[in-house]
């Protein structure tokens, strides 16, 4: 089985320093009135999109179980079972986003997809393609992430369903300057191989990846809240929001 990634996942970040916008329609510039609170760092994700967002792997939620073609309800809930493990390892497990121990996240596929993943994720320079990378040095606050977007099911031939993710996670950092929040979006699409397949075969495979990269077209994080230097803009926290093909930042 083929993977094809397209894209990258990496970490777009904004710094707030003394103050976090509450009115988000004043990011755009719009020239309404802004009301500000001070940055507080129990709540990070005050006057942000993510504020109201679940909290850690309870945003990663699976749809109503339907059958799928020829595949049963059985067989469709396994698959949202597994693909679910695969997103909060990829995006939410401690060790995997602290770049510390990947096998959390690698012993959820099968043992077909293992090795290639296992030497991809070797290579600094494509890890960010299939996981979330914060790093060894990063600091996160005392504070749940919070996690929004959404899975499906489609029929992928006998015995094989394709479960498409889009999530979108915010992180909460500690920093010298103050609170700060990171926000990753992953799509990933991934094949379960289940009965009426052969045993070698069964599993999660990883089909494609795609993400933001740090630029976006904010290289220094976006657009800020109040002054227009330094914040991000919405379309990052929206895991529906289509991605530019040509830059794989959201349009």
């Amino acid at each position: 089985m083929r993977r094809v990634p397209v894209g990258a996942v990496v970490l777009a970040g904004a710094m707030v320093f003394m103050f976090i916008l509450t009115n988000l329609a004043g990011w755009f510039g719009d020239g309404a009135p802004r009301e500000t609170v001070p940055a507080d760092p129990a709540r990070p994700f005050a006057g942000t999109p993510a504020q109201d967002w679940a909290d850690g792997d309870a945003g990663i939620v699976i749809p109503p179980i339907e059958a799928v073609g020829t595949h049963s309800t059985e067989a469709i809930a396994d698959a949202y079972a597994r693909a679910r493990e695969v997103v909060a390892a990829a995006m939410l497990e401690p060790a995997v986003i602290m770049g510390v121990d990947y096998e959390p996240y690698l012993r959820l596929f099968a043992e077909g997809d293992q090795e290639s993943l296992r030497a991809v994720l070797a290579d600094p320079e494509r890890v960010d393609r299939f996981v979330v990378r914060l790093g060894p040095d990063t600091t996160l606050l005392p504070v749940p992430p919070k996690v929004r977007g959404r899975m499906w099911a489609e029929s992928g031939g006998t015995g094989k369903l394709l479960v498409k993710t889009r999530f979108v996670v915010v992180y909460p950092l500690h920093t010298d300057e103050g609170p700060q929040v990171q926000v990753a979006r992953l799509d990933m699409d991934l094949t379960v191989v289940g009965e009426g397949r052969p045993v070698a075969d069964r599993g999660v495979w990883l089909n494609e990846t795609q993400g933001y990269p740090a630029e976006c077209g904010h290289p220094s994080g976006g657009v800020n809240a109040i002054t227009g230097g330094g914040g991000l803009p919405d379309a990052l926290f929206d895991p529906d929001r289509p991605i530019d093909p040509g830059s794989s930042c959201p349009r």
